[in-house]
């Protein structure tokens, strides 16, 4: 049976963003204003561009998790703004976990779901995309978008002529679902980095091992980053979680570090988990902890206390 995703229809207002530097006031596009095609999902996506960093003319896109929209990632999204990226945090059709397929007998049916919410090709029984409410339609039509209306701000760097997107100069970032949209989206497309927040977790309850659909891509696995919490048991637990970044050759550039006990560029691992606060919390506080707005801690000074981290994942070369 295929579960249709549901139309949600938000009013969000602007609110500045108080972090660090001075405050980036994110710009709201509303899907719909790009392409009159798209009919679900319609909270507005947000965007970041701090005028005073110096480019480097590279596109942040961050993918909420489940259930999340363009609110979403907006300390990391800022982050890499004040970094001079142009930083977008995208609505898309997330209201389905893709734990749904954990205990399928399809060996390919991950992939299939994802692939459905990214391309929009019909490829799934358990979800129903198309192509206008898409991921990669979203965003193409949202870079022309502001291409189109805010031509001296540099957005044509991510479009080829032909208003197609420049795919190697593009991040893609994402927490939890979005998190595992960014690395399968990187393996048919060669992308600049991708940085994965309390994912991948595409785990095979049925057959116990990591999804099949985790393999060598188009885009080289140095480029790959990932945050983890070690008491984040969402989707998979830590030893499986651990488990899914070996098969896909994270390994290759050292064992997991410890951000709590280490500082940047920690040992130059693509592997980062804390265990903050160092108790006993949930799974689910532990999921959200990475880089959630509302959860993740700050310090005396009022920074996010994985700040550094999410720097090192935003440029160690």
């Amino acid at each position: 049976m295929r579960i249709a995703v549901s139309t949600c229809f938000i009013v969000l207002a602007i609110a500045t963003v108080a972090f660090g530097q001075e405050a980036i006031e994110p710009r709201l596009v509303t899907p719909s204003a790009t392409d009159k095609s798209i009919d679900t999902f319609d909270t507005p996506h947000r965007i970041y561009l701090n005028t005073k960093a110096k480019p480097r003319k590279q596109l942040v896109v961050f993918l909420p998790g489940t259930g999340g929209d363009g609110r979403g990632g907006r300390l990391v999204s800022q982050t890499a703004a004040d970094l001079g990226y142009h930083a977008v945090s995208l609505s898309y059709p997330s209201s389905i976990p893709a734990a749904i397929c954990q205990r399928e007998n399809d060996a390919d049916c991950f992939e299939k779901f994802r692939m459905e919410i990214i391309t929009g090709e019909d490829r799934s029984k358990l979800i129903s995309v198309n192509r206008a409410n898409s991921i990669e339609n979203r965003l193409q039509k949202l870079v022309i978008h502001l291409n189109d209306r805010h031509p001296k701000e540099g957005w044509d760097s991510f479009l080829s002529g032909k208003k197609e997107l420049l795919w190697d100069r593009i991040v893609l970032t994402g927490q939890s679902q979005g998190g595992g949209h960014a690395p399968l989206m990187a393996k048919y497309r060669k992308v600049a980095r991708v940085i994965m927040y309390s994912s991948p977790k595409d785990y095979d309850v049925r057959n116990s091992r990591p999804a099949a659909w985790y393999s060598d891509g188009k885009t080289p696995i140095d480029r790959f980053f990932s945050f983890n919490h070690v008491q984040d048991k969402q989707g998979c637990d830590y030893a499986q979680q651990l488990e899914v970044l070996r098969v896909m050759g994270s390994y290759k550039f050292g064992e997991p570090v410890d951000v709590d006990r280490s500082a940047p560029p920690y040992r130059n691992s693509r592997i980062l988990v804390t265990n903050h606060p160092g108790t006993e919390i949930t799974s689910a506080e532990a999921h959200t902890m990475i880089m959630g707005d509302a959860r993740t801690p700050k310090g005396v000074d009022g920074e996010p206390v994985f700040k550094p981290v999410w720097i090192y994942m935003f440029t160690k070369e």
